[in-house]
């Protein structure tokens, strides 16, 4: 793998040594040997004497991003380096910050003012520029900023670092500055938005109470921000995309400017069709004038026969393109709009653009729904809007669903307007997209059918819709994935068990869905040819735990996979677990070059065709790592497990398989009672690992409790997470009043190893392995049942539960 900083300086060294061994891409703890360490601490000793030299220190851009992640070992020995030489040069801004960063890292959210202290001493400098947009980032948030000095400081602080990136040559320093940069989410465009947004509200506000003469200060400082932005962002270009501009020369243009049948959109939409340019595409300023230009126009044109001459498609690429171009097109939307305010285009591509960056901040505010709302009723034959705002009008700001049914009344009156087969892709890609539905509203509307039921009445028709969608296409496709799955989903929703369970969902070689669609289901019996053209056959591995590895050479968080994989697969030979490479490369020598220097074991599938392989068309692989868990009988059990947490469960697959007695074990709860494998002799025993704070299974847990202990039934809660203490814990149980033994088993508690003999050791991550998890263990110690990921409906599991619970006690 090449060098990520050509440079002899220590710190680059010791940065490009992590990232050839995949270290810097991954999570956790940087280990480091002794003499390691006396090398950091000698390096920083030598650039924390050099003091400032213009507005900046010598330390490295980067260094606040790998604080938190060095050990408990190395940190106080950099703090005693620190408290040394700040006692000899008191007025030492290098040092002052080092201490800073320091107690950034212990998350110490107190110490976050000092590092503005640091702007008026080393303002130029890009470690504590880059420090500050991290804090802010992480800790304050845009979206919680409550009066104006945030901005100014955030501002001030992106133009430090701009002003200072542009005096650079194209170094090692320059390039770690620029890397960490752009990890971040805090641009001139996001504190834009949030300045548009707030400056509406404010406008509001005061217009309200009658006192927006009185203060129009108040408005213009937003305005003076918002001013500050646009510069910033011509700023931005010049500090960080230099380099781009230089690849730009040499980049041909989407069309000739001097044609005179431009179609510029086609030519876009052409250009991104090429799977080697695709994905580092970047627009020539010629192209982001041309793409300017003509979206101006269409915005212009404003409704023609129900609908915007805008591309169809405009909101699936609208984030791809620079935010100086997005900060344009909505400033010339909104001048449109004060002189045609019913222009629905200008209406149209204001919506997309804020609900694109909504990810980004908290960026959605009352004009920019009632835009929404009144673009769709400006556009009557156009879906595409009606689409959009149900996706913008999420739970967070359409609790009841109102907003929602609405565009989706409208989505799907204008789908059968347009065809009648339209109606299927519109409720495909909401299943795909975005993952609610008419069912998902209605199972939520429920919840509450007497306060909803108006809501209940309005959804229904649309369930009836959907249903005879997906029964039309069955008819012509007896085994499409989204109809089946779809039918079933329906009549679960409604109560039909019987008919919902007529409609298995199975997997089809002519489809491409997400890959979570195949959690739970068989791996197909697929063949193929391995690289050293060995046969391989998947129903070959069933009796076998087997690991899917999608990767390619050139990822580099795919090379920082492998050492845990190794350790996964060495770990468990006598488990029966093999591993399986898929490669996405293309290049043969550079995939059997990348093998060989990496020593990998296992068998590796190629067939050189990158992104368009038949086996990640098949499996419907979008991004990489991927690393699929397949059980003994074949049943995939997950698709997103990476790091540390593979080892984890396949130790939590191994241990809670149903029949095994699980290992013996003996912890003290909060209480001091005694729980061991012998004392729950007898008993049926519930083993619960969470936070036992905000898990909804608790009061299901305290309910079984209460009504089988006596019969000897009883309930173990294990806390791994959530609280910083076992008092913690005993105050949360005892006010919450629960049932049964509470343990306390976090991180470097005294019980630790036991959540550690599960799988939910250190560097546990729930998003892959969701807490909280179940074991239901028999009166023997044999396991009864497990469940280690989220349910579709916590009632309906507690329900299965207690027949389990109920059968076992004989009852």
């Amino acid at each position: 793998m090449p060098e990520k900083y050509i440079s002899t300086d220590f710190w680059y060294t010791f940065i490009n040594s992590l990232y050839n061994d995949g270290v810097a891409c991954g999570r956790g703890e940087l280990e480091m040997d002794e003499e390691t360490q006396n090398s950091l601490l000698d390096y920083l000793k030598e650039k924390i004497e050099e003091g400032v030299t213009n507005g900046e220190t010598a330390l490295p851009p980067g260094l606040h991003n790998y604080f938190w992640r060095f050990t408990e070992e190395i940190l106080p020995k950099i703090q005693t380096l620190v408290e040394g030489i700040l006692k000899t040069v008191p007025d030492n801004s290098a040092a002052s910050l080092v201490q800073t960063l320091l107690k950034l890292a212990d998350w110490e959210s107190q110490h976050l003012s000092l590092l503005d202290i640091h702007l008026e001493s080393i303002q130029y400098d890009p470690c504590m520029n880059l420090a500050i947009i991290n804090e802010y980032e992480h800790r304050s948030s845009l979206e919680y900023f409550e009066d104006f000095k945030e901005e100014v400081i955030i501002l001030k602080t992106l133009e430090n670092l701009y002003s200072w990136a542009i005096q650079q040559d194209d170094n090692a320093r320059y390039q770690e500055a620029k890397s960490f940069y752009w990890r971040h989410s805090v641009t001139p465009y996001t504190v834009y938005k949030y300045l548009k947004n707030e400056s509406q509200r404010l406008k509001h506000h005061l217009e309200n109470t009658g006192s927006l003469k009185e203060k129009t200060s108040e408005i213009d400082k937003y305005i003076s921000g918002i001013k500050k932005c646009r510069d910033l962002v011509s700023l931005e270009r010049t500090a960080f995309w230099n380099h781009l501009d230089q690849q730009q020369d040499e980049q041909t243009a989407l069309v000739d400017a001097t044609s005179d049948n431009m179609d510029i959109w086609g030519a876009y939409l052409k250009s991104l069709e090429d799977t080697e340019k695709a994905p580092s595409r970047r627009l020539t300023l010629d192209d982001q004038d041309q793409l300017l230009k003509f979206l101006k126009s269409r915005i212009r044109d404003g409704v023609v026969d129900g609908k915007t001459t805008l591309p169809a498609n405009i909101h699936e690429h609208i984030s791809m393109f620079p935010e100086v171009m997005l900060m344009e097109l909505r400033e010339f939307a909104e001048e449109v709009l004060e002189t045609r305010p019913d222009n629905g285009a200008a209406m149209k591509m204001i919506a997309v653009i804020v609900w694109k960056g909504k990810h980004i901040c908290n960026g959605e505010s009352d004009d920019d729904l009632a835009l929404l709302e009144q673009a769709m009723g400006l556009l009557p034959n156009e879906p595409e809007i009606c689409f959009d705002a149900f996706k913008y009008f999420d739970e967070n700001f359409d609790p009841l669903f109102r907003r929602s049914l609405t565009a989706l009344e409208r989505l799907f009156e204008r789908a059968i307007q347009q065809d009648e087969t339209e109606l299927y892709s519109w409720v495909t890609k909401l299943y795909k997209d975005v993952g609610r539905t008419p069912c998902y509203i209605y199972r939520n509307l429920m919840k509450n059918p007497e306060e909803n039921a108006e809501l209940i009445t309005r959804c229904k028709p649309l369930i009836d819709l959907m249903l005879q969608s997906f029964q039309q296409k069955l008819a012509h496709i007896p085994d499409d994935w989204y109809s089946l799955r779809g039918i079933g989903d329906i009549y679960e929703v409604l109560g039909k068990k019987e008919l919902s369970q007529k409609y298995p969902w199975e997997p089809h070689t002519e489809l491409r869905w997400k890959q979570k669609a195949w959690i739970r289901r068989k791996l197909p019996n697929i063949s193929a040819i391995a690289f050293d053209e060995t046969p391989i056959s998947f129903t070959d591995y069933r009796g076998k735990m087997l690991v899917l590895d999608w990767y390619a050479k050139w990822c580099g968080f795919c090379a920082g996979e492998i050492p845990h994989l190794k350790d996964v697969y060495e770990a468990n030979q006598q488990n029966a677990l093999d591993v399986i490479g898929v490669s996405l490369d293309r290049n043969e020598t550079d995939l059997r070059e990348f093998t060989e220097a990496h020593d990998i074991p296992w068998l590796q599938i190629y067939d050189g065709k990158g992104w368009k392989s038949e086996l990640a068309q098949f499996f419907g692989i979008n991004s990489i790592p991927s690393q699929w868990l397949i059980d003994r009988d074949g049943t995939i059990i997950s698709v997103d497990t990476r790091g540390n947490d593979l080892g984890k469960w396949v130790k939590w697959t191994e241990t809670t398989r149903i029949g095994n007695v699980i290992s013996d074990f003996s912890a003290l709860d909060v209480d001091g009672n005694t729980v061991s494998h012998a004392t729950l002799r007898g008993k049926v025993a519930l083993l619960h690992f969470g936070d036992m704070h905000q898990d909804p299974e608790l009061k299901h847990i305290d309910t079984l409790y209460k009504k089988y202990h006596k019969n000897g039934f009883e309930a173990i809660g294990i806390n791994v997470r959530g609280w910083k203490n076992e008092d913690g814990l005993r105050g949360v149980v005892r006010r919450g009043d629960h049932q049964g033994h509470y343990i306390y088993a976090a991180r470097d508690s005294k019980y630790a190893a036991l959540a550690e003999q599960f799988g939910f050791g250190q560097g546990f991550a729930a998003k892959r392995m969701s807490l909280p998890a179940f074991i239901l263990i028999d009166r023997d110690g044999t396991v009864l049942d497990a469940r280690a990921e989220k349910v579709h409906s916590i009632e309906a599991w507690a329900a299965r539960l207690e027949k389990i619970v109920v059968t076992h006690l004989c009852l």
